[in-house]
Parts: structure tokens; sequence; C-alpha cells
């Protein structure tokens, strides 16, 4: 087995799909060397991912997220609510 090299990123490309109601588990563990680890599960019959890390980095991906949900909100603006006219009886 190759031993890992600190000095290269992992070279992994990854596209998952994100849709409004999905059910994330979280989980907190101590690691091996005593850091505070965090998890995001995604968990399905058909495929499941985890995004795992300490603190600070899951807190960068938070708000990357969040400034992507932004950025695309304001990018395409949803449209306006249909108006529904009320019906005499």
């Amino acid at each position: 087995m190759m031993p890992n090299d600190p000095t290269r990123r992992s070279a992994l490309s990854v596209a998952l799909l994100a849709h409004t109601g999905t059910r994330y588990e979280v989980d907190a563990w101590m690691a091996g060397d005593g850091q505070p680890h965090g998890s995001v599960r995604y968990d399905t019959d058909r495929a499941w991912f985890t995004i795992q890390g300490r603190p600070a980095a899951l807190r960068e991906l938070a708000e990357a997220l969040l400034r992507c949900a932004e950025l695309t909100e304001q990018t395409y603006p949803a449209p306006p609510a249909p108006v529904v006219e009320g019906v005499a009886g």
C-alpha cells in the first residue's frame, strides 16, 4: 500500500444532489488522536455518503453551502406564487 502524502490533496470528484426534505443524520466522536470530529450522513437503499471533519472545517463547509444557496436565489429568483381568487358561494 502507498503511504499517504501529506503535501498532496486527494483527487476525487463527486456530485451530490441535495433535495429538500432529506433527513440527514449527524454524529460526533473523539478521534484516536484526541481531536473532536463530526459527520453528516445520508443513507438510502441506493446510495449513501458521509461528510466528516473537525468542527471548524464543517463550519466552513456550512458557510459555503449557505453562500451558494444565497447566490442561486439572487441570480435566479423564484417566480411569484400564483394568485388564487376566492370563490363566492
